[in-house]
């Protein structure tokens, strides 16, 4: 089959990789100039030489598909164990050590996440800056070849027998929109019209020669800051001093209510916030960049490994990290439950 992924998030790409393992044609549409959706890297500071992980910092491998693809990671050296020398800031007081350290490892990628989902998309066909506006369902009275006509918003199409979704519900929501006088899609529509997300700001910010705090990370028990990343400790041949700043959804959303799109004063709240924790040094960074995830992780997720519309001449599935839970682990199981589903069903 000719298979259109809308999304190249890790759901979408490991879809793509298991598909185009089996013979299938895949060709994934991305709306950005990268791939890998949270699992992205920033490239910023001078020359552009510092990389930040401004989406997801680490993840751990629960599932048995998982651990499997993580052990192919750690095989290749494209990720390694981090996380054992968490802080923990309590709400006072800076701790060195995290006394709630997580039993489960903990890995990060040694050259920026963006590192995995480029692995990933070396057996597809990933066209980047690709908006995807709707849907338009040919079916088994077509004069065409193709089942789906997947609408660009560039004004061409890309035609395809089986069309995955792999974005957040909300925008999938939107693409299903497009199709529903053609199919059933509504039952699908009704049921990802459940799921909502929790927004999150990123501050990224750099120091130059200073000298590199000894912790990997913080863990903030804060109702402004959950999470500050001292990316110099993830990168392979090292980097500048500098950190990634994770503000709590509560904190996001009050910044972003308060204060709408003005950039300069919502970094000076969290460098404000930064510094309280980490020391004044780090209210007067080199540089700074602020990026705002308007879905950063799924608040209410939906009990299935992912949903599929059930027509045999027209395969559509939606996958992604509110299925099965709201982790980098649980996309990617996703993605490749559905994958493994549709070989055994449609196979080459």
């Amino acid at each position: 089959m000719v298979i259109g992924i809308i999304g190249a998030g890790i759901s979408g790409l490991i879809a793509g990789r298991e598909l185009a393992k089996h013979g299938h044609d895949v060709t994934i549409l991305e709306k950005s100039r990268g791939y890998g959706g949270r699992m992205a890297t920033r490239y910023a500071g001078k020359e552009q030489e510092t990389k930040l992980d401004h989406g997801l910092s680490y993840f751990t491998a629960d599932s048995p598909e998982f651990q499997s693809f993580s052990a192919e990671l750690l095989k290749k050296g494209l990720i390694k164990r981090w996380g054992a020398e968490f802080g923990f800031y309590d709400g006072i007081k800076l701790y060195e050590k995290n006394p709630n350290k997580e039993k489960k490892p903990t890995f990060t990628a040694v050259d920026g996440m963006n590192s995995i989902g480029k692995y990933l998309g070396r057996w597809v066909d990933v066209k980047t800056e690709t908006l995807v506006g709707g849907l338009t369902y040919i079916g088994s009275h077509r004069t065409k070849k193709r089942s789906w006509m997947i609408n660009l918003t560039a004004g061409n199409t890309f035609e395809a027998d089986a069309v995955i979704i792999a974005t957040p519900a909300p925008q999938a929501y939107g693409l299903l929109q497009t199709s529903t006088d053609e199919t059933n899609a509504l039952k699908i529509i009704r049921e990802i019209d459940e799921v909502n997300y929790a927004p999150c700001y990123t501050l990224m910010t750099g120091y130059g020669d200073r000298e590199i705090p000894d912790w990997e990370g913080v863990l903030c028990n804060s109702g402004a800051l959950q999470f500050i990343s001292n990316e110099a400790t993830k990168k392979s041949g090292g980097q500048e001093c500098s950190l990634v700043t994770q503000a709590t959804p509560g904190f996001t959303r009050h910044l972003y209510g308060k204060y709408g799109k003005d950039e300069s004063v919502i970094k000076k709240e969290l460098l404000n916030h930064l510094s309280g924790i980490v020391g004044g040094w780090a209210s007067s960074p080199e540089w700074s960049q602020l990026h705002y995830w308007r879905y950063s992780r799924a608040q209410k997720v939906l009990n299935a490994p992912y949903f599929e519309l059930e027509m045999d001449d027209a395969p559509l599935a939606l996958v992604g990290d509110y299925f099965d839970g709201n982790s980098v682990d649980s996309a990617f199981c996703s993605g490749y439950k559905l994958a493994h589903q549709w070989i055994n069903k449609y196979g080459k």
